[in-house]
C-alpha cells in the first residue's frame, strides 16, 4: 500500500474513471478512503501532482484535500467541502458553487453520519472488513441530487435552469471489496450473540 507506484497507479485510474460534474464537466466531488493519516497525505499529494498535470492552472494544490484527524480543524473542512466552499471556487462556470477542493482523501472520519449530496464517485484505496463500514462506506455516494445552474456560461439567466439529476455514482474499489461483500459474504447469516 505504501508502494509508490501502486499509489500513483490507483489515483491514475481513478482520475481516468470518475464521474465529472454534469454542469461543468470538471471532475466530479470525491471521497477517497484510505489506509491510514500518512498514506492519505501520499495520496493527496499524488492526486494534485496529477491534477496539475491534467488541468494546468485549475486547482493549484487545492484538487485533493488530506481530511483526517490530524489535520487542524477537520471536522470543519468536512462540513465546507458539503457545502462547496472548501479552499475558494472553482472558475469552471460563472454563478455556479463548486469547491475547489474536488477530492477529500480520509480514512475514517467521512465514514458515517456524513451528508454531501453531490458526491459523485467513492474510492476505496483501502481494504474493508467490516459489513456495516462497507454499507456506510458505499452509502455516501446514494444521496439524491439535483446539479443546478441558474446562468449560462456569460452568466445570462437560464429560463427555465439548467437542471441534472444524481442518477448514480462510481465507485472505484481496488482491494475486491464489493466482490467480497457483495458476492461472498452472507448478510443473512444469523449472528450468535456473545
Amino acid at each position: 500500500l505504501f508502494n509508490e507506484e501502486t499509489n500513483v497507479a490507483m489515483c491514475e485510474a481513478f482520475l481516468r474513471h470518475g464521474k465529472t460534474d454534469p454542469v461543468t464537466g470538471e471532475f466530479g466531488k470525491s471521497i477517497v478512503f484510505a489506509v491510514s493519516q500518512r498514506h492519505a497525505a501520499k495520496l493527496a499529494q499524488i492526486l494534485n501532482a496529477l491534477a496539475m498535470r491534467k488541468w494546468p492552472g485549475k486547482y493549484a494544490s487545492d484538487f485533493a484535500v488530506q481530511i483526517t484527524s490530524n489535520v487542524p480543524d477537520a471536522q470543519n473542512m468536512t462540513v465546507r467541502f458539503s457545502e462547496n466552499d472548501l479552499l475558494g471556487n472553482t472558475r469552471f462556470r460563472p454563478h455556479y458553487r463548486s469547491s475547489r477542493a474536488r477530492v477529500a482523501v480520509t480514512v475514517a472520519m467521512m465514514t458515517t453520519g456524513y451528508d454531501c449530496s453531490d458526491l459523485l464517485n467513492l474510492a476505496l484505496m483501502r481494504p474493508v472488513f467490516s459489513p456495516s463500514d462497507f454499507i456506510q462506506m458505499k452509502g455516501r455516494g446514494t444521496r439524491l441530487f439535483t446539479f443546478r445552474a441558474a446562468f449560462d456560461e456569460d452568466g445570462n439567466d437560464l429560463r427555465p435552469p439548467l437542471e441534472h439529476r444524481k442518477t448514480d455514482f462510481h465507485l472505484l474499489d481496488f482491494f475486491a471489496v464489493c466482490e467480497y461483500f457483495e458476492e461472498k459474504y452472507d448478510y443473512t447469516e444469523p449472528i450468535e450473540p456473545p
